[in-house]
């Protein structure tokens, strides 16, 4: 066979090869176009009806949008599944993980006029009265010209059950004292914080006139009577009040920031000074005073006991002086519910033991409140040894004092002095009568009238705390607290 024979017959066999190959690249391409279409259309069909059931939703449940709205997070969805599953009930995605949280974003919306989302943020766990909120709103901040305060301060007021109590205040045309807005919060456990109650001022009052009117024959909703406030025409529920009288809470909350403020004379008007002595208000309040004492923030008050005319409440601070925190307990009573509390008892034990354990830190000896040897409490002003001067924080324990008399010109107070028992007894008498005298000195420099101090020295007869110890040493650390100075105020 020729050479060119044998060389040209391979590229026979290649060319039915290739067309072999051609026939299959054209048939996948025909089968993927066709699939690639079909699954396409399913897919656009099924983003069609996920869309659908969105809109359904979002004409059935519009407070779910408001509710991811105002928590800033965006709503997830899973994608379309070829298997339907049964419908769960959608998360309400709210996302206020603080109640702090929730009051600041509210007053922020006050502030800015963004009313409507005020309203937003405080019906969202009752939608059904978002309408009467908003016009609530509408007539407080629009026609009453009220406004949030310039620091749009907003305070957690205490716990009572599974409830936390915010406070914001408001500015009021024509009062000069701020009002305050209070909300009750509870935690839900699909949409975080949410408002179940809100209560306005006295001041107020008007704006509740906005909320819907009810049906005919029907009454409002009545509140429990421990919150001491009355419903205004709410349709469904009492989420909108009228305030008709301070609480347990708002009532204790108000006593110790007027102490923590060390307003003594303010803080006395909320006590009933036939249970509490003069002597235990004034010690608290200069406790407070001298360890810088402030409301621990998350939970400054918790109600123990709440009953309609007996409450006890626990108020909790803290000290940044000191790094501690601690608490004293509060007894409230009442005559009736359309009566105000009073203060009838004040449990100091834990707050002045760790006022004691601080005293090295402050350079302050021992707690202002002593139980004296005759019986009753007294203040107690401590010296050096040997000296009449009086020690620096003492001042601030006499101004307290200075000013319960100069608010009372008619009450008078004594002044005994102490001593230890070293020195003769001669010495011991003029040495104590010396630092009575620096006690009255300083509170006549403050304005006090001086017929109004009766001082006397006691030298070393009436002692706080045993000289020596039972062997027969000394004790340098009780003889520290016998040079001191006490002061009566149960007159």
């Amino acid at each position: 066979m020729p050479r060119t024979l044998r060389s040209f017959r391979p590229r026979g066999r290649v060319i039915p090869i290739l067309l072999v190959i051609l026939a299959l690249g054209a048939s996948a391409w025909v089968f993927f176009s066709f699939t690639k279409a079909i699954l396409e259309r399913k897919a656009v069909e099924g983003r069609a009806a996920g869309q659908g059931a969105g809109d359904k939703s979002k004409a059935t449940a519009p407070s779910a949008k408001l509710s991811v709205a105002q928590s800033g997070e965006m709503a997830s969805s899973s994608p379309p599944s070829a298997t339907p599953k049964p419908a769960a009930p959608p998360a309400a995605g709210f996302g206020f993980a603080r109640p702090l949280d929730l009051g600041r974003e509210l007053a922020r919306s006050l502030s800015r006029g963004e009313l409507q989302r005020a309203a937003n943020l405080l019906s969202a766990g009752l939608p059904d009265q978002q309408v009467g909120v908003s016009a609530v709103l509408e007539r407080m901040m629009k026609t009453m010209g009220v406004k949030v305060a310039p620091d749009a301060a907003v305070d957690i007021l205490g716990v009572i059950e599974n409830r936390t109590r915010l406070a914001i205040d408001l500015v009021v045309p024509g009062q000069q004292a701020p009002a305050r807005l209070e909300l009750d919060l509870e935690r839900d456990a699909r949409m975080g914080w949410k408002v179940v109650r809100i209560e306005l001022p006295k001041a107020l009052a008007a704006a509740a006139a906005a909320l819907p009117a009810l049906p005919s024959g029907s009454s409002p909703s009545s509140v429990p009577s421990g919150r001491g406030a009355v419903a205004m025409r709410s349709t469904v529920s009492p989420l909108v009040v009228v305030s008709q009288g301070q609480d347990a809470l708002s009532f204790s909350n108000d006593f110790v920031r007027a102490l923590l403020r060390h307003d003594f004379v303010k803080a006395r008007a909320y006590v009933d000074e036939r249970r509490v002595s003069t002597e235990r208000l004034a010690g608290l309040c200069i406790v407070f005073e001298e360890g810088q004492y402030e409301f621990k923030p998350n939970k400054p008050m918790v109600i123990t006991v709440a009953n309609p005319e007996v409450s006890w409440v626990i108020a909790q601070v803290q000290s940044p002086l000191t790094q501690q925190s601690t608490e004293f307990g509060l007894e409230l009573q009442r005559q009736g519910v359309q009566e105000p509390w009073r203060v009838v008892g004040l449990n100091l034990s834990e707050i002045l033991g760790s006022f004691a354990a601080a005293a090295s830190k402050l350079g302050v000896p021992y707690t202002p409140i002593v139980k004296n040897p005759t019986g009753g409490e007294s203040l107690a002003l401590y010296f050096e040894y040997d000296q009449a001067k009086l020690h620096p924080r003492a001042q601030k324990q006499i101004s307290v004092v200075a000013g319960l008399l100069k608010s009372d010109p008619g009450k008078k107070l004594r002044i005994t002095g102490h001593t230890d028992a070293k020195g003769a007894e001669d010495y011991n008498l003029r040495l104590s009568k010396a630092r009575a005298e620096t006690v009255r000195d300083q509170l006549v420099a403050l304005g006090v009238a001086p017929q109004q101090v009766i001082t006397t020295g006691l030298g070393k007869a009436q002692p706080l705390s045993p000289n020596r110890r039972s062997d027969g040493s000394d004790d340098p650390e009780g003889r520290s607290r016998n040079r001191r100075a006490e002061i009566y105020l149960d007159f």
